[in-house]
């Protein structure tokens, strides 16, 4: 099979951010990846999963550079005696390379003529908004918030799936310390989001999980216009259906698979998986920022 015939890299980049960029971020296990399958289905939408392009890609790439600048300043004194042939690699060379390698990346599902929107759902871009920002000024920026205790039973089942037998046992050490984990790892993820958009909000817009299971037609419309794409009624209906917890599991909401990734697909299942010494462990790790969200505590 003969290779691919390459792109021309000028060609490549032009393809690409004539488009709108966005990126996708929300606490592990808040519903990033039903609100990436949402936007996805619109014919006019691309979002991929999961590129982990900032701290996978961009700041180790920062670190390469900047230990390759080291090292050529050394040669510059010790060779060259201050005067070498090369000057070192600057923030326009990163910038190229990041657009470059992230392009080639988000072009691999094709570029259709009725594609306006591509971008990459990453939970853990909650870390790494500002470098994204930076390298991708036009972008814009979404982000899905759930109640923090179904996250943490969401988190709890997903870690039995990776071996971890005792994590669903009220009690147990594995149990306790999860909860706890669980309820830290979001504050700090929705607290990152809330201080970026804080600073960014004409380029931001938060959706929540309950808001998608109560009026998915409401909410999916307003990231549709956000990104600057046809919102008609149609057009949503036919989003929700394709990315429907039925279509994605085979199974009725409620209808739990504890070994799948998509699991139950409701709301409040905290209820019936954490008791009062949990709530209370996750209530002193995030309780403010719960009620300042607006969740029942």
């Amino acid at each position: 099979m003969a290779a691919a015939k390459p792109v021309p890299l000028d060609k490549l980049i032009q393809a690409v951010y004539s488009r709108q960029l966005f990126f996708v971020a929300g606490a592990p296990k808040s519903g990033t990846t039903w609100l990436q399958r949402l936007l996805d289905a619109h014919p006019a939408v691309r979002c991929m999963g999961e590129g982990h392009f900032a701290e996978r890609l961009i700041q180790p790439l920062e670190a390469l550079f900047a230990e390759y600048n080291k090292h050529m300043g050394i040669v510059a004194e010790r060779v060259y005696e201050g005067k070498p042939y090369y000057h070192g690699l600057n923030d326009s060379h990163l910038q190229v390379a990041v657009q470059v390698l992230v392009a080639s990346m988000l072009v691999q599902r094709g570029l259709p003529k009725e594609l306006r929107c591509i971008g990459d759902k990453t939970p853990r871009y909650n870390f790494g908004l500002d470098t994204l920002l930076r390298f991708f000024p036009k972008a814009r920026f979404l982000h899905i918030v759930r109640d923090g205790r179904d996250v943490v039973v969401s988190v709890l089942h997903h870690t039995r799936r990776a071996g971890y037998t005792e994590v669903l046992k009220p009690g147990s050490d594995q149990h306790v310390l999860q909860v706890k984990r669980g309820a830290a790892a979001w504050q700090q993820n929705v607290a990152a989001w809330r201080k970026f958009a804080g600073a960014h909000r004409d380029i931001c817009l938060q959706v929540s999980y309950e808001q998608l299971h109560e009026a998915p037609e409401a909410c999916l419309e307003s990231a549709f216009r956000f990104l600057g794409v046809n919102a008609d009624a149609s057009i949503v209906q036919q989003c929700i259906e394709e990315a429907s917890f039925k279509k994605l599991s085979g199974r009725e909401p409620g209808q739990e698979e504890k070994t799948s990734f998509f699991r139950k697909g409701i709301v409040g299942d905290w209820k019936n998986h954490l008791d009062a010494a949990d709530t209370a462990i996750f209530m002193r790790e995030a309780g403010a920022l719960m009620k300042s969200l607006g969740y029942p505590t």
